[in-house]
């Protein structure tokens, strides 16, 4: 059941923080109207003298100890551990300070309301409860169950239908809000991996976002070790909350620590003060749950927080050392032009594949072109020979045999590689077609070579080893891409060019930029020369190289099409950012077959 909740609140959390914040608003409301409820009903039942007192002798409740004069080591740690349960009831109020981002602009005005709001509410809680257990003896159980809660909603709401009926209520909202409150970690835990990924001292994997803009690698992450604490826990509330409420207040103490010490030379005083009276008070909490909670589970994080620290500390090395190792520095940002560019082609068959990546080899231009098959088996390399020779496709190409007599076909193209670059001036691009399969079949049925052998290839200087796939998958499927349908279209000076370009299938997925106002027209109803008025959403920015022309080309798009925005003179427009609207007016040209207008006034839509 716990897992299957854990798969849901995973969904959820997918589809993005505003889906997730609609979904878990309702049994935040409904958990705090009904303990207001039970409040009320308790209050008044106390006041009239109705409010009954549970048995403090009943079999299964958490012992007390005798009452004795002077405060024993038992009552000491009776008390510590009540105050443990206390602080674990003040966790996410963190949640707040970590996604101040996602508010609404002034954000930081609206996430100081929400944390007095947020602050206050839970104070009111936790005094109503802690009233009404002192008044109707409400004692814990030792096995947890039935709750404080339940005993107090149950002494306040009374035996009647209603108060049947409501206490049920109660019941489901405490449910919930427990769901509502493990959100809490997706909602959170996803933004601050971010922040500590893009540091460095997580993986990079993290910090990737979703179709939905949520951190779907985070989302993933917690999901999965949530998933490992409760199976390992029993899905135990005293073990979870335990450790939740440790880690949380670890995070406290080192933020308040922390601030104190950012403090002493840009704050006042006051903040030192204010900071290291949280960040003490923090610790000192975090000492108690570790000690009076350390057999519920709370070794768990006295354990592994060392390790996941020096796990971090490994990983922000690893990647000190990777850029280290990537620093551009003087005699690299001196690029020098190669001289010879050459193209060799490894070819294991003669089919579609291998004349698509001789088509492909041709568009680089270079200075020469070569085909190569390594002979592994006489018999194919003297099939293969013979359909190249008969191929006019390769008239121009000769194909030549290199024997491979160790069949290793990664030291082959090494050493065919090393011969090639001999000279200083030469750079050489290995193709190899990659003929791509179903994923689970093809990987069965038919090799990898092509990786293997771009592997090494990759280590030798002036080498570049680039795989070309071709989808068989789709062949088999019979189907074709938008581009092969597509017919070529012919752009002649004496007649218009073709319309404007067909809409993307990304695009028509995305939000429709709405737009239209009566000075304005659908991009895709634009003519050459004619003066166009238009609005739609930049999806591409593309300035001129820094040893050219100041150039910019802007792409813009809207639901009936596209058209480039070319701007002369200029490297960028400032203010301006892919996904922005822009509306641009000026007379329709064309450039390369596409329909352009040329440096038209504009203005970015905020």
């Amino acid at each position: 059941m716990v897992l299957l909740v854990i798969a849901l609140l995973t969904y959820i959390n997918l589809r993005g923080v505003k889906d997730a914040g609609v979904i878990f608003v309702i049994p935040s409301y409904l958990f705090i109207v009904s303990m207001l409820t039970v409040f009320g009903f308790g209050a008044w039942r106390f006041f009239n003298g109705s409010l009954p007192e549970y048995a403090t002798d009943t079999q299964g409740l958490l012992p007390l100890g005798e009452e004795q004069g002077l405060i024993t080591f038992a009552a000491i740690l009776m008390i510590l551990k009540a105050f443990a349960n206390g602080s674990a009831s003040l966790t996410g109020l963190e949640a707040v300070s970590d996604s101040v981002p996602l508010f609404k602009s002034p954000e930081h005005i609206n996430a100081k309301r929400t944390f007095t709001i947020m602050a206050t509410s839970l104070g009111l809680l936790v005094m109503g409860i802690g009233w009404l257990a002192y008044h109707t003896l409400a004692i814990p159980y030792e096995e947890g169950t039935p709750t404080v809660i339940s005993l107090v909603a149950k002494a306040a709401l009374g035996g009647s239908v209603f108060g049947q009926f409501f206490f049920y209520v109660v019941q489901a909202g405490t449910t919930l809000i427990l769901f509502a409150g493990a959100n809490t970690c997706y909602s959170a835990f996803p933004s601050m991996v971010n922040i500590v990924a893009n540091d460095g001292f997580l993986p990079k994997r993290l910090t990737l976002r979703g179709h939905k803009l949520a951190f779907s690698s985070g989302i993933f992450f917690i999901a999965f070790s949530a998933s490992i604490l409760v199976m390992v826990s029993g899905a135990s509330i005293t073990t979870l909350a335990a450790i939740y409420a440790l880690a949380v207040f670890i995070g406290f103490t080192i933020t308040g620590l922390g601030m104190a010490k950012r403090s002493l030379t840009k704050g006042s005083k006051y903040q030192v003060a204010l900071h290291s009276l949280s960040g003490t008070i923090s610790l000192i909490t975090v000492a108690i749950l570790a000690i009076t909670k350390f057999a519920d589970g709370t070794w768990l994080v006295v354990i592994g927080t060392p390790i996941a620290l020096l796990l971090m500390l490994n990983f922000n090395q690893q990647y000190k050392r990777e850029n280290e190792a990537l620093l551009v520095r003087s005699q690299h940002s001196r690029a020098t032009s190669i001289a010879r560019h050459d193209v060799t082609v490894l070819i294991d068959s003669i089919d579609i594949a291998t004349i698509a990546t001789i088509r492909y080899a041709r568009s680089l231009k270079p200075r020469t072109l070569h085909a190569v098959h390594f002979v592994l088996d006489d018999r194919k390399a003297e099939a293969i020979f013979d359909q190249w020779s008969s191929n006019p496709a390769f008239d121009d190409i000769a194909l030549e045999l290199i024997d491979c007599p160790d069949r290793r076909l990664a030291n082959a193209a090494v050493d065919y590689a090393i011969k090639a670059t001999q000279q200083k001036d030469v750079e050489l691009t290995l193709l190899l077609p990659r003929r791509a399969y179903s994923r689970f079949l093809g990987r069965l049925l038919h090799d990898q070579s092509a990786e293997q052998i771009a592997r090494p290839i990759s280590e030798i200087p002036r080498v570049v080893a680039t795989i070309v796939p071709f989808d068989v998958e789709r062949i088999l499927k019979g189907q074709m891409s938008e581009i092969e349908k597509r017919e070529p279209v012919k752009v002649q000076q004496a007649v218009a060019p073709s319309p404007a370009r067909a809409q993307s299938n990304w695009l028509q997925s995305s939000e429709v930029v709405s737009h239209y106002q009566e000075s304005m027209m659908p991009i895709g109803n634009i003519a050459w020369r004619k003066r166009a008025h238009v609005a739609g959403k930049v999806t591409a920015i593309r300035p001129a190289a820094m040893d050219s022309a100041p150039t910019l080309e802007i792409e813009i798009w809207d639901e009936s099409g596209g058209v480039t925005l070319q701007f002369l003179g200029r490297r960028e427009i400032a203010g301006l950012e892919v996904g922005s609207t822009l509306i641009a007016e000026g007379m329709v040209g064309e450039h390369d077959g596409s329909l352009t207008i040329l440096n038209p006034s504009y203005e970015i839509r905020v």
